[in-house]
């Protein structure tokens, strides 16, 4: 009887075994784009000069970093102190108060609902700005607002004119531009602007870059950066076009090739990205790495702080159906994969699209027998002995 009662037992737990061991795990097939892309470190090559100036005292900007600025153009102030600094701060805030007070004055009559939308769309523009992390409009925002709370408020009779508040602030404007002494600095020559404290001294010109062996430029980078010099305020990119020299492996330079349009980003500073050509690639097999030499027409204001930095250099973005690199199988030649339709597996072939080390990419477009994954297929990325139609 034990024995007998052993035959059913033991059967029970094979199966049971079986069951614990099909350990399978899906993956739902979702779009996506991936791209090609080489990351690589690198230099960029700029015509540029520094704007010195003499004393000492206290940088006050007066144009953006990337703005395009002539010669003799006022970039920048040495206050004395940073009094008068402050001093300068505060009349160019008061300033702007009495354009708009002056504007509120002017034709202050005006419908009491649209004066609400004005106001309620300043609001709007200020917290959408707030919410991007992106100022640069904050001001007109603000003025906006002030604007139209100017307006109602006379409009509505809340107050007759703004003439005593007008002349108070005057007052204080002018107060704070007599005790702001400054020396306005210049451009020597015109381009595109670059404050000191937002780049670094140059390295290499773009000629020795240029004639740097792989090895060279290898070395070049690893050296580290260098500060500005005393009293320059800042330097001016001389020209738009610049160019940028990267350290890649000889496998990597196998996609360059000269001529080729691609797109390159600095990931650690911007995610912005801007077209460039492939313009020439030095290959040192000793070392197993190559020097890439690319060109662009398209300066910023991210770029015209930049010398040393980290690339991306995409050659091509491709949208599809992503699946993890796990899932792929080659059953007679065929890639494929298997995809779970309740408790059964069914194989289905794909055509790869692009690829990486974690994921492959397949058309959306099915074909039958060539590519018939669909969107949120349950594709099987990790089981035991799979085939077409198997029970799990």
């Amino acid at each position: 009887m034990a024995l007998l009662m052993l035959v059913p037992a033991g059967y029970i737990g094979v199966q049971m075994v079986q069951v614990l061991r099909t350990n399978y795990q899906t993956q739902t097939a979702v779009a996506y784009s991936m791209s090609d892309v080489v990351r690589c470190d690198g230099m960029l090559a700029m015509d540029e000069t520094v704007i010195p100036y003499e004393g000492a005292g206290v940088l006050g900007y007066q144009v953006n970093n990337g703005e395009r600025v002539s010669a003799g153009t006022q970039v920048a102030r040495l206050f004395a102190d940073e009094a008068s600094a402050q001093n300068r701060t505060l009349s160019e805030k008061l300033t702007e108060e009495l354009s708009v007070l002056e504007k509120s004055q002017a034709g202050a009559a005006a419908d009491v609902e649209a004066l609400m939308n004005q106001n309620q769309q300043g609001i709007y523009s200020a917290l959408d700005l707030l919410e991007s992390g992106n100022y640069t409009g904050l001001s007109d925002a603000r003025a906006s607002i002030q604007l139209a709370q100017n307006k109602m408020q006379l409009t509505m009779g809340v107050v007759s004119d703004f003439s005593a508040r007008i002349a108070d602030l005057t007052a204080r404007r002018d107060a704070a531009d007599a005790a702001s002494v400054y020396t306005p600095i210049t451009a020597p020559a015109a381009g595109y602007f670059v404050s000191a404290q937002d780049s670094e001294k140059q390295m290499y010109t773009p000629e020795a870059l240029a004639a740097m062996s792989p090895a060279e430029l290898k070395d070049a980078l690893a050296q580290p950066s260098q500060t500005n010099d005393a009293n320059v305020a800042g330097k001016l990119i001389l020209d738009y076009r610049w160019r940028y020299y990267g350290l890649v492996t000889q496998k990597q330079a196998e996609k360059f090739v000269e001529g080729t349009r691609v797109e390159i980003s600095f990931p650690n500073v911007s995610a912005e990205s801007v077209p460039a050509t492939v313009v020439n690639v030095t290959v040192d097999e000793e070392n197993g790495t190559a020097k890439v030499e690319l060109i662009c027409d398209y300066i910023n204001e991210t770029v015209v702080t930049l010398e040393h930095e980290k690339a991306d250099i995409t050659f091509a973005t491709y949208e599809g159906i992503r699946i993890d690199r796990q899932a792929l199988h080659i059953v007679e030649g065929q890639n494929c994969v298997f995809v779970k339709y309740g408790n059964l597996v069914y194989q289905k072939n794909i055509t790869i699209l692009f690829e990486n080390e974690d994921y492959i990419l397949v058309p959306s477009k099915t074909t039958t027998g060539e590519n018939e994954v669909k969107l949120f297929d349950e594709i099987v990325v990790r089981g035991t002995d799979l085939y077409d139609g198997k029970i799990l």
